[in-house]
């Protein structure tokens, strides 16, 4: 008799609480099939004191990188130079250096782009080696950039 009660109430839990169980997991297969974390990337640049990204765009052929100087004072000869870590096969031409003055705000673009392809996932480090007016210590500020190719 005892052994009847033990299977009876291992059968009612497993009524009770297995509808639940298995309701759980559909509804996480179903938020992980329309939420897939590499749709949700947003395009985002990250770049140290004294410089603020202000935005930056991907497509396959180029990618644009805005950066304003808020360091407060003028500086010669910036030259931002980017490592793509993915995908591991993109690279870009470098864009020239110039001059900012203090809350200036420019567009660096890098061309010839290679390896990129429309919907990939894109992420990489930003160096930006500046020099303040006056001075001719050569200093770097680094960064990293992430986002989807357009």
């Amino acid at each position: 008799m005892r052994e009847e009660k033990r299977g009876q109430a291992a059968m009612e839990f497993l009524m009770t609480y297995g509808w639940a169980i298995l309701a759980a997991i559909i509804v996480i297969a179903v938020i992980a099939i329309y939420f897939r974390p590499s749709t949700l990337v947003s395009n985002s640049v990250v770049v140290s004191a004294p410089f603020y990204g202000v935005g930056v765009t991907y497509s396959a052929t180029q990618i644009q990188v805005e950066i304003r100087n808020n360091g407060g004072e003028d500086i010669t000869a910036v030259t931002p130079t980017l490592s793509i870590s993915q995908p591991s096969t993109g690279t870009c031409t470098a864009p020239v250096a110039v001059d900012m003055t203090a809350g200036e705000t420019t567009v660096f673009t890098w061309t010839g782009c290679t390896g990129l392809s429309s919907g990939d996932t894109i992420s990489g480090d930003i160096n930006v080696g500046y020099t303040r007016s006056g001075s001719s210590l050569p200093l770097t500020s680094s960064g990293s950039i992430a986002g989807k190719v357009a």
